[in-house]
């Protein structure tokens, strides 16, 4: 990336080659994880309105399968009915922490009557990365509103906290372990992604 600069409306980000496809494809697994049936109907919104350009604004990227080769062995349900959420996915467990890990009852209730919003709410602002990077322009340049900032720092945060459930960090030693892996440990790149996420975020910080 090139780098952030303020507008009068916003604010722009220079993107470079490859980078607008695969931020998005990161936005769109934890976007899958949180409402599958969402994400097919805005990927088929997306490629219909690109279909004129000949470009499709979500393109294949070396790093598209990095949940199923990170992902824990998930088993078991939750007795939620408003959840909609596979609890035992590390990284939904990440994203939705356990408001009362001592107090199942009470976990239950919490989850009960916030989960749906929750959720509802992280797609939104999913939907909002998505839209803004779909029409990034040929030159890598990407408009984001005023309006839009705080959906994209939020979800910034979300993709962050997935890559870290996928690859064990949880606290300062677990990442410095990851940070030594060998390059050709798979893992690796992964960590790349959560470095670099981590540097677009304070870019729009900074910026701010």
């Amino acid at each position: 990336m090139r780098g952030i600069e303020p507008e009068e409306y916003g604010l722009s980000i220079h993107f470079d080659k490859g980078e607008p496809g695969l931020l998005a494809s990161l936005v769109e697994q934890v976007v899958e994880l949180l409402d599958p049936d969402d994400l097919a109907r805005r990927q088929h919104t997306a490629r219909s309105a690109a279909k004129d350009s000949g470009e499709d604004p979500f393109p294949q990227d070396p790093f598209a399968r990095w949940e199923a080769d990170f992902s824990a062995e998930v088993g078991g349900s939750v007795d939620d009915p408003n959840a909609g959420l596979d609890l035992d996915d590390p990284v939904v467990r990440r994203i939705f922490p356990d408001a009362y890990p001592d107090d199942p009852a009470a976990s239950h209730d919490f989850r009960r009557f916030t989960q749906t919003q929750q959720r509802d709410q992280k797609v939104t602002d999913a939907q909002v990365v998505l839209a803004d990077l779909a029409v990034t322009g040929r030159k890598g340049v990407c408009h984001v509103e005023a309006e839009s900032v705080t959906a994209w720092l939020k979800t910034l945060t979300a993709v962050r906290l997935a890559l870290a459930a996928r690859l064990g960090i949880v606290d300062e030693t677990s990442a410095s372990e990851v940070a030594e892996l060998p390059e050709d440990d798979p893992r690796s790149w992964v960590y790349e992604l959560y470095q670099w996420t981590a540097w677009v975020q304070e870019c729009l910080l900074g910026t701010l």
